[in-house]
């Protein structure tokens, strides 16, 4: 018995250390998607409402593709840790090649498919996560690199905007840069501790019928649809609310890096801690009531005018939000999922994330044309709010390690 806590604590303190690593060089893939990937297809190549939609949707895309790629990765039987390293190769070999580009659809093309693949492999980190951390510490576990990951985000962020600040010309070296730490990444995945990933079904959608076969499970899937779709139709517009001279703000890089990326990350680095012992510890089900009110209420103040202070502190509520919405999002289903189905699950709620943020963006980019950025502010925030009021009768049902 001594030798086997030591087993797993030796492979739980591996897989920390090389996920610390993991975190790190996502830190810097992630300025990508926040902030750089929209600001330099805007600024540098006069990109349209098409071009802006399809890069915005690309993670998302990446998450609907998960689905398919754990069904036909479990034939393989292969370790967990060599599936999800060689999309994170080829993230980093698309995002050389877009250093280079000197066109929008060949540039849109490569993050396309870049941030497919970085997005493709969450099912199989948080099953590595829930095959080598106690239950009990998962939180807390998950929340350092999550912490290595946005401090390494702010830092490369800000001196990356300050860069094209200089000129735009230097995005060059930044997705150069953000390339090799693609391939830092998918080293540092493949060298964590892991099991042979499980058999699944023949159809490569089979694993969504365990949306009606756990009605627990499907249930909170569509109360978080609601509220994430509630959220990530307008989270491109952020950007481009704070970007783009249509809504008269039309900030410099330092300003929209500031706004979208250097307020919400600090808070969220502050109050990872907090979250991942939070999660450890409470009902899930009130934590995610709690966390749906600090998003509505942020998103609701970002769009509420175009004071720069306001907007700040709208974007301050949403990274408190996203700072236990990162952790409750990647780890929730180990509290749901039965013994061997961590994968499994895992992919049917990135599936469903995916499907969302796929159609959002766009349909984000065409809402607030018709409406503006304020109508589509509180729609959202009236949706969370509906979301949040359809939880509180499963409160009951939201005990910590339901089927561990």
């Amino acid at each position: 018995m001594e030798e086997d806590d030591k087993t797993r604590s030796e492979t739980a303190g591996k897989t920390f250390r090389y996920d610390l690593w993991r975190g790190g060089f996502d830190g810097v893939l992630d300025t990508g998607t926040n902030t750089f990937n929209l600001f330099i297809a805007i600024r540098y190549f006069d990109a349209g409402t098409g071009a802006k939609s399809l890069i915005a949707a690309a993670p998302w895309i990446g998450m609907v593709l998960s689905l398919v790629l754990v069904h036909y990765a479990s034939k393989t039987g292969a370790k967990k840790s060599i599936c999800g390293s060689i999309p994170a190769i080829i993230t980093g070999l698309f995002l050389v090649l877009a250093s280079l580009s000197d066109k929008l659809g060949i540039f849109t093309a490569l993050i396309l498919l870049a941030y497919i693949c970085k997005s493709s492999i969450l099912p199989f980190l948080t099953s590595i996560y829930n095959d080598n951390y106690p239950s009990d510490q998962r939180g807390e576990l998950f929340s350092k690199p999550l912490q290595m990951t946005v401090g390494i985000s702010v830092c490369f962020g800000f001196f990356a905007s300050q860069a094209l600040d200089l000129s735009l010309d230097y995005y060059v070296y930044i997705y150069l840069f953000l390339g090799f730490c693609g391939f830092g990444k998918a080293f540092a995945i493949f060298s964590m501790p892991s099991k042979n990933i499980e058999k699944g079904y023949e159809n490569p959608f089979g694993n969504l019928r365990y949306i009606v076969t756990d009605r627990l499970f499907g249930y909170v899937l569509l109360t978080w649809f609601i509220m994430g779709f509630a959220n990530l139709w307008i989270q491109p517009l952020r950007v481009d609310y704070v970007t783009s001279s249509q809504w008269g703000i039309e900030g410099s890089a330092t300003l929209v890096n500031l706004i979208v990326n250097i307020i919400p990350h600090t808070l969220l680095l502050l109050f990872l801690p907090f979250w991942g012992k939070l999660f450890d510890r409470v009902n899930f089900i009130v934590l995610r009531i709690i966390l749906n009110i600090l998003f509505a209420s942020g998103i609701a103040l970002f769009f509420l005018t175009k004071d720069p202070v306001i907007i700040g502190i709208g974007s301050g509520l949403i990274g408190i939000a996203f700072s236990g919405g990162s952790i409750a999002w990647n780890l929730w289903v180990t509290k749901f999922a039965p013994p061997g189905k961590a994968t499994a699950y895992m992919s049917v709620h990135v599936f469903l994330t995916g499907i969302r943020g796929t159609f959002g963006p766009a349909l984000g980019f065409w809402t607030v044309g018709k409406i503006g950025p304020r109508a589509i502010g509180f729609i959202s925030a009236g949706m969370m709010a509906v979301a949040t009021l359809m939880l509180i009768p499963e409160i009951k049902h939201g005990e910590i390690d339901k089927k561990s």
